[in-house]
């Protein structure tokens, strides 16, 4: 019920490093599978130049990595104590609770597709408000709301970014 506590709890379970990579690398092979599951249950077919699992497995990994590095820098340099290493504890619990919930979009695209665009919309809200306390409880941030808008902020610039670094790979259409 409140994040920055559950993010306390989780900066404290005493695991080895090497848990904490066993336990990434579990959660990106869950996401890709949920990943394919949801593209082949909503009628898509993997048609295409689709990057196979275990490539997409690598991505994710690279993802949580860089998102982890990401959270733990801009957060240092609003005044957050957080480290890398806490900020991976708090990707990989991230990323378990959206795997659990795309389980619950799963079964809604089955059941009620109606109300599956909802439920999709309700775990974007979720895991923003969810992540926005992990964060704060990471870093000793006493607002959550201001930590919600740091991140949207931070992923817009780091978009802003990157579409401009990969510009020259993605010419405009003829």
């Amino acid at each position: 019920r409140d994040p920055r506590s559950n993010a306390q709890r989780i900066l404290g379970w005493d695991l080895p490093a090497g848990a904490i990579w066993q336990a990434v690398a579990l959660v990106s092979v869950l996401a890709v599978l949920g990943l394919y599951a949801t593209i082949l249950l909503g009628g898509g077919g993997l048609a295409g130049p689709f990057p196979p699992p275990l490539a997409m497995a690598g991505l994710q990994i690279v993802a949580m990595v860089l998102l982890s590095a990401l959270m733990a820098g801009v957060g240092r340099a609003f005044g957050g104590t957080g480290q890398f290493v806490g900020a991976l504890r708090i990707m990989v619990w991230l990323q378990a609770l959206m795997i659990l919930m795309q389980v619950v979009q799963l079964v809604a695209m089955v059941l009620l597709p109606p109300l599956a665009g909802l439920v999709s919309l309700a775990t974007l809200g979720a895991i923003g408000w969810i992540a926005s306390g992990l964060v704060a409880g990471l870093h000793g941030f006493k607002s959550q709301g201001m930590v919600l808008l740091g991140i949207i902020g931070t992923l817009l610039g780091v978009g802003f970014v990157l579409s401009i670094l990969f510009l020259p790979f993605f010419p405009p259409a003829p």
